[in-house]
């Protein structure tokens, strides 16, 4: 390595120059610094004379042949081992990330993928990194994006009608709405369910502001139809829940309603144009990491099977 040159025009100190000076005290003589190195004994003498020319300081008194350290040598050795072990310290977290060690992934999920894709997805993750931990965060989408501003989260899915300046994101899913029925119901043994269908069923709707309920009211005007919302709920998991419970039928994510049909459910593709959108959102200024990546990718494999079934 050659020597850089130091604002006074001076040649500073080389990390090589260090490194031949440490190995020469560690291990008491130039003959095992040498053999240790893999370089000539000569070499080591002559690198350890020009760290004392630019430092300026006798390191070692040589005497018959044998390189005895002076006092300075030890004290610059005292802080030449507190570099090292900082470094060693730096190549243990490199050598922790590169196994998904001492990994801590931070997700945000609106209730709609966590009672659907999220399950199966940090139960893969688990398995593909098993000893990272994944933590999995439910909350409201505005609270998801306050989460990933303060940047207490790595990633989020969230809604598609939270507001999402200052972050970076684009639309994870896009499916269209399915109608849930009890298994009973006439509707259980249809291809498919219209707004005209609905005009006196009993209905669980979700919040006004929810932008999939917007588009069903939309369709209902559409048809001036006055739909019979016996029940609303801010969650698609919630209005399956009543609906099994025989509250009424939901017009609601297919996501969700998958997980219901063990129960006893009966999900119907809705005619209607009503879709359900959950947007994937990062914090601009933070780097993903490849089990980040990998834990999208999981999610978007997940979002496929439930659709497809």
């Amino acid at each position: 390595m050659k020597e850089a040159a130091t604002g006074a025009g001076e040649p500073s100190i080389s990390a090589r120059q260090i490194e031949v000076f440490r190995m020469v005290m560690r291990l008491g003589s130039a003959r095992r610094a040498a053999e240790a190195l893999h370089i000539s004994q000569p070499a080591v003498t002559q690198i350890v004379l020009q760290l004392e020319k630019i430092a300026q300081l006798r390191l070692f008194d040589r005497s018959k042949g044998r390189m005895v350290p002076t006092a300075e040598a030890a004290a610059l050795m005292d802080e030449v081992e507190r570099v090292y072990i900082g470094l060693d310290a730096v190549q243990r977290k490199i050598d922790l990330l590169r196994q998904h060690e001492d990994t801590m992934l931070r997700v945000g999920a609106l209730h709609a993928m966590a009672a659907s894709v999220m399950p199966m997805a940090v139960a893969s993750f688990s398995h593909s990194y098993p000893r990272s931990h994944c933590r999995l965060e439910v909350d409201s989408s505005r609270a998801l994006r306050e989460r990933l501003l303060q940047r207490e989260l790595d990633l989020a899915f969230m809604g598609d009608e939270v507001d999402t300046s200052g972050l970076t994101a684009s639309e994870f899913y896009a499916v269209p709405a399915v109608c849930i029925v009890p298994a009973t119901h006439p509707f259980a043994a249809r291809a498919k369910v219209g707004v005209a269908d609905l005009a006196d069923a009993p209905l669980i709707g979700l919040d006004a502001a929810d932008p999939a309920q917007r588009q069903l009211e939309a369709a209902f005007a559409e048809r001036q139809i006055a739909p019979r919302f016996v029940a609303t709920t801010p969650y698609s998991h919630t209005q399956c829940a009543l609906v099994l419970a025989g509250a009424g039928l939901a017009i609601t994510n297919p996501l969700v309603a998958r997980t219901y049909l063990a129960l006893g459910l009966r999900s119907i593709p809705f005619a209607g144009a009503v879709r359900f959108r959950a947007i994937l959102a990062f914090h601009p200024g933070r780097g993903q990491s490849s089990a980040a990546q990998h834990f999208v990718s999981l999610c978007r494999q997940g979002v496929r099977d439930l659709v497809q079934r």
